[in-house]
């Protein structure tokens, strides 16, 4: 049918997620610290991206809905960056 959307294998996005956190916990006790935290972030934004493509059904939106939900997050990091400095040197 021209409409319907499929719908995603839940269970093996779950075995996924499952992985990914095997994948963090492993790591934190097996990797020097600097690269246990940069690979658990990066674990952390792909369960992310998959459980809002996913669960959230945002893979079958349009354009549109992934501007209005990444614009405020880049305004948010902006003003973080910008204000970091009188947070660090404030006395």
């Amino acid at each position: 049918m021209p409409g319907e959307i499929s719908r995603p294998n839940y269970f093996a996005v779950w075995i996924w997620l499952v992985v990914l956190v095997i994948i963090s916990v492993v790591a934190s006790s097996v990797l020097p610290k600097s690269a246990a935290v940069l690979l658990i972030f990066a674990v952390a934004a792909i369960k992310a991206l998959l459980v809002v493509l996913n669960y959230m059904h945002l893979k079958y939106e349009k354009l549109l809905l992934y501007v209005l939900a990444i614009v405020p997050l880049l305004i948010v990091a902006v003003l973080i960056f910008a204000l970091f400095p009188d947070f660090v040197f404030h006395r």
